[in-house]
């Protein structure tokens, strides 16, 4: 079986996706790079809320949330910045190269509800679930070290998979690669500064609510 991770999109951006995808399937004349340039931006609104800004919706305004929101609203401000650097007008064929990416990431499984996610290595989907259990069984904070190692894993991982891979189909000019170089560098560092304080800052109860909410995006199929 092969292990996921993945959030539930809105109906607003699962139809605009299927819209757009349909359309270039059918290889209409009509310029897509408005939808799909909508989608960008729905897309990255919508992953780092999952990822990260609805992680922390229930847990208050304790030093572990107060830090993820602040991130949240880094990374928000600087891939709406990027994204309007990056894309304008774009033929279809340019659009349909876009497109690659999005179904990629468009996880339509077996008896499962669609999803915005990409594959997880076994081990990091079993680490989650020992961890998990521990927590469930009130011994959180003995696996803390254990639990940030596994959350590093997986924002490298969704680094490269919703970062890197859509920067990939993209035509960018020297400067503008540069730029995106020097922007996931930027992405990096604030997400290994701040997400190992968030984890080691976290009572029992949030620890449980961050299992749970993690536990929510694991899938096998």
């Amino acid at each position: 079986m092969t292990a996921y991770l993945g959030f539930v999109p809105s109906e607003s951006l699962q139809n605009d996706i299927r819209t757009l995808l349909g359309n270039l399937d059918r290889k209409v004349s009509d310029p897509q790079f408005h939808l799909a340039n909508g989608i960008a931006a729905k897309m990255t609104d919508e992953i780092i809320d999952n990822l990260l800004l609805n992680m922390v919706n229930n847990m208050g305004s304790g030093e572990g949330s107060n830090m993820i929101n602040f991130l949240g609203g880094f990374l928000k401000k600087t891939m709406h910045v990027m994204l309007k650097m990056m894309l304008g007008k774009a033929s279809n064929g340019e659009v349909a190269k876009r497109a690659v990416f999005i179904r990629a990431r468009f996880l339509n499984l077996p008896n499962d509800t669609p999803r915005l996610g990409f594959p997880l290595p076994h081990d990091l989907y079993d680490e989650f679930q020992k961890h998990f259990a521990a927590v469930d069984a009130g011994q959180g904070r003995e696996h803390i070290e254990a639990i940030v190692q596994a959350m590093m894993r997986f924002s490298d991982l969704s680094l490269v998979h919703y970062y890197d891979e859509f920067i990939a189909t993209l035509d960018l000019g020297m400067i503008l690669r540069k730029t995106t170089e020097m922007t996931r560098s930027a992405l990096h560092k604030e997400l290994h500064s701040v997400l190992p304080k968030m984890v080691r800052a976290l009572k029992n109860e949030e620890l449980k609510h961050l299992a749970d909410y993690i536990r929510g995006m694991l899938v096998e199929r």
